[in-house]
């Protein structure tokens, strides 16, 4: 499916947009946290959790490219001694974002079938091989 042409932002619109992606990086960083944290008791997760972090995470993934676009179109104007440091900035943090929001996705991802939903739908004899084989770390 072909990407729709963004609506772009004029220079004006660089402060604002810098703070954007700021704190979306703040809250990347802060759910990893949260992610890494859950990896140790993953079945302190429940089904639809994971799966909103898989849309909401894979969508922001998804938009880069319009962040990236616009802050491409800002770097070719003339820029004042503040825009170029606000242009630098939102290079180097989007350049952070991607590796975070990938992290974030592959850890979802694996912890998908690792829910309490998953736990709870399987045997005591699957769960006993799955936590005996290292596959599933217990529920403790």
């Amino acid at each position: 499916m072909p990407q729709p042409t963004p609506n772009w932002q004029p220079l004006s619109m660089l402060p604002m947009m810098t703070d954007m992606v700021s704190g979306m990086l703040d809250e990347v960083n802060t759910q990893l946290q949260s992610l890494r944290a859950a990896q140790e008791k993953p079945h302190v997760l429940d089904d639809y959790t994971v799966g909103r972090v898989l849309k909401v995470y894979g969508e922001q993934q998804d938009f880069l490219w319009v962040y990236e676009g616009q802050l491409a179109r800002w770097q070719k104007e003339t820029l004042s001694v503040t825009q170029r440091q606000q242009t630098e900035q939102m290079a180097t943090q989007l350049g952070q974002l991607k590796p975070g929001l990938s992290e974030i996705l592959e850890i979802a991802e694996d912890l998908k079938g690792k829910t309490i939903e998953s736990i709870l739908g399987k045997s005591d004899a699957e769960l006993a091989l799955e936590i005996l084989s290292g596959q599933l770390k217990p529920p403790i």
